[in-house]
């Protein structure tokens, strides 16, 4: 049904249609069956309201030449006609292709895309706009919800001819406010009136882009008149502010694109896209970020193609300035342990002979365990020191372990003398 009418078929009933699938504001779209090749495909027709006779007149040509694109990033165009309704007059109809996909909206509203992902669904939408360009026609209305996105994730361009038929007869705001086109997406010399040429499409490119890796459009307002003024007169925000990282490369496409004077954006949809792929062409590590409005300090960002780090398997000292990365640690403890022992152990043969048995051994037992305790620290530590200190420690270790050897068998001669047992043995020191 068309609008309350009982339009069921168009094209002399060649294209019967099924149902609704889109509505807008100049035309409403039907999922039809081609009976003539037996094929699916859209039926648009156009609004008994916009059908004026020079909208038909422009419907029809530019029609014709979106119908001569050969791209695939473009709906395709099968057909174009007049089909009469009950009043006795008639609506024009346009005949494409039925993609079998959703609109880029619907990804949009689920966020930030990666960087490459954005990039080629933006390069995909210039190389439309590149072919629609040289047969003369401009889009005026490139928005997330004129661009699908099909089954095997292709490109297509939708809607081209009805938004520059409306702009050719109308201002950008009409006398009761409605915003010709759309305002979240309008260049600057749109929402004034002006004239406009191939350049008036990067804009909303642009725009288009930026709410890709943003999730978000660069101006937001509470009416369309506030829109159209922060497109005419404010800088839109870097992508860095908004918490999004991309490569430098990216952000001066975007500003570029998205500059007041058309004189200074791209010169073409081309040259738009050539930036575009030079910059999906540098290295993935330049290329490749993620939007991270809130960091998470605890879960680093790695390259997504490089694993994270594997900790070695020899373990390393915790800091290279803590005191456990020290390697004279060890020599000041293995020091201490050895001049503590010689000190007391004067103090332990003046015991009485049980005393004394108990502290020649608590001694020796000390003074061996703060030795092999301070050798272990300085060997384990040296890997992490300079290679001359790593030398010097442990050649001081061996010094000490040469005079901790000599106690230690001197030490034994005498127990095995009789030493614990004699009270002779003070005499001997």
């Amino acid at each position: 049904m068309y609008e309350g009418e009982g339009l069921t078929s168009v094209g002399a009933g060649r294209y019967e249609l099924i149902q609704t699938v889109g509505r807008g504001g100049m035309a409403t779209v039907h999922e039809a069956v081609d009976s003539a090749l037996g094929r699916k495909v859209a039926v648009k027709v156009m609004h008994r309201a916009a059908a004026s006779e020079e909208f038909r007149a422009r419907f029809q040509q530019e029609a014709r030449a979106v119908g001569g694109l050969n791209t695939p990033t473009v709906v395709a165009v099968h057909d174009i006609g007049e089909e009469p309704v009950p009043d006795g007059d008639s609506v024009p109809y346009m005949v494409m292709e039925f993609v079998e996909g959703r609109p880029l909206s619907q990804f949009v509203s689920a966020g930030p895309m990666p960087v490459d992902e954005a990039l080629r669904i933006t390069a995909d939408v210039l190389d439309g706009l590149a072919a629609s360009h040289k047969a003369g026609l401009i889009h005026r209305d490139i928005k997330p919800a004129n661009v699908m996105m099909t089954m095997d994730g292709d490109v297509k361009v939708l809607d081209f001819g009805i938004a520059r038929a409306i702009a050719a007869d109308a201002s950008p705001i009409t006398r009761t406010g409605t915003v010709v086109g759309t305002a979240h997406y309008m260049s600057p010399e749109q929402a004034q009136g002006k004239e406009l040429d191939h350049r008036s499409d990067l804009y909303p490119t642009g725009v288009l882009l930026f709410e890709l890796l943003s999730g978000r459009r660069p101006f937001h307002a509470e009416s369309e008149a506030a829109l159209l003024y922060h497109h005419v007169h404010s800088a839109p925000p870097l992508l860095s502010s908004l918490g999004v990282t991309v490569p430098e490369a990216v952000q001066r496409l975007i500003s570029r694109s998205l500059d007041k004077e058309p004189d200074k954006r791209p010169s073409s949809a081309g040259q738009m896209r050539s930036m575009i792929l030079a910059a999906m062409q540098m290295p993935v590590s330049r290329r490749t970020s993620v939007a991270q409005p809130t960091p998470i300090p605890e879960r680093p960002a790695y390259d997504p193609i490089q694993p994270p780090p594997v900790p070695p398997e020899n373990h390393a000292p915790r800091s290279a300035g803590s005191w456990w990365g020290n390697p004279w640690v060890g020599i000041t403890v293995a020091a201490f342990g050895y001049i503590a022992g010689l000190i007391s152990f004067r103090f332990v043969v003046s015991l009485s002979i049980d005393a004394r048995a108990i502290g020649i051994l608590l001694f020796y037992g000390l003074m061996y365990m703060s030795v092999l305790y301070g050798l272990f620290v300085g060997i384990r530590n040296t890997r992490a020191a300079a290679p001359q200190t790593s030398r010097r420690s442990l050649g001081v270790l061996c010094i000490l372990s040469i005079f901790f050897g000599v106690s230690i068998t001197s030490g034994l001669g005498y127990w095995d003398s009789g030493f614990c047992i004699s009270d002779r043995a003070p005499d001997r020191w």
